[in-house]
């Protein structure tokens, strides 16, 4: 399969090319920025905004995993982020539609579900796919109109559109920061709770965007995409008895399992989360010894 990835100069685009790469397939890489350190030889420098770029950059491709957003409402105006994205949003739906490209994967996000969440607006936890959406910045309503895009472009051309809603992703080495970043003072608790303290490591919403690309028959479907657990320490249910007291819960939660429910991504997807901080540190926030192999590595003079 040749796939098309977008936004590939990113935290997830890295990410994701390596791991399409690594599963047999052909990748043209693309940013607005140059990498030249990508894992693709192929790389092409465009501008999503440009449709006469996205239509030379996505021909003769088989899918489409596009990941070329400003990511985030903190660095850019709400008139800026929202023109960018819809515009580059809609000329790679348009783009497929017109070259018949049959799968579409991007990149939508856990905002479109009332970021920062508040207990009067929850209709219940876990948050699944079916929650009702509740749209607070530019960011979240150009996902979110992105959604209904996919939707319209899934019954206007036969194409498998898949929204993949990722929770905060950290990459391997962000781990160690958690600790002092979100453990070290008690408010951060309630500071986290904007998100039902969800996050995804980078590996899995790579894994996520192949599983999404290599599945047939999908039409249109939202998946939320994260780690299979919350970024604290303390059960989930404890979290949810202190900090959404009055929110009902759907379902049983065990253990230390995501607020942001995975069901359907396991169920359809097949998406099983393979990484989690607790794989590297310790409730107490201190780092766990390295593998006896990765310990040898560490300790190899390069």
């Amino acid at each position: 399969m040749k796939v098309v990835v977008t936004g590939a100069a990113g935290k997830i685009g890295r990410w994701t090319v390596r791991t399409i790469l690594e599963a047999g397939h052909e990748v043209i890489a693309s940013d607005r920025k140059l990498r030249e350190e990508s894992a693709s030889k192929n790389f092409i420098q465009a501008d999503l905004r440009n449709f006469g770029q996205v239509i030379q950059l996505l021909s003769g491709c088989d899918a489409v995993v596009h990941l070329g957003n400003i990511p985030t409402d903190v660095r850019n105006t709400s008139q800026a982020i929202f023109e960018n994205n819809m515009l580059v949003n809609f000329n790679i739906l348009e783009a497929c539609k017109d070259l018949k490209i049959p799968k579409v994967v991007w990149a939508s996000s856990e905002t479109v579900l009332g970021y920062p969440f508040v207990p009067e607006e929850l209709s219940y936890l876990p948050v699944d796919e079916e929650h009702p959406t509740i749209i607070k910045s530019s960011y979240a309503m150009a996902k979110r109109l992105t959604e209904n895009l996919s939707q319209m472009f899934n019954q206007l051309a036969n194409t498998q559109v898949v929204a993949l809603r990722f929770a905060n992703c950290y990459e391997p080495d962000e781990y160690e920061k958690i600790p002092i970043m979100h453990w070290s003072e008690e408010g951060q608790r309630e500071i986290q709770k904007k998100n039902a303290w969800a996050y995804c490591d980078v590996r899995d919403a790579a894994r996520a965007c192949l599983l999404a690309i290599e599945k047939d028959n999908l039409g249109f479907e939202i998946f939320h995409i994260t780690a299979p657990d919350t970024i604290f320490p303390e059960p989930s249910q404890d979290l949810v008895n202190r900090f959404f007291p009055k929110v009902p819960l759907k379902r049983p939660v065990e253990g230390h399992e995501t607020l942001m429910a995975i069901d359907k991504a396991k169920k359809i997807l097949g998406y099983e989360p393979r990484y989690t901080w607790r794989n590297v540190l310790n409730e107490d926030g201190k780092t766990k010894p390295l593998p006896e192999d990765q310990l040898a590595l560490s300790k190899t003079n390069i």
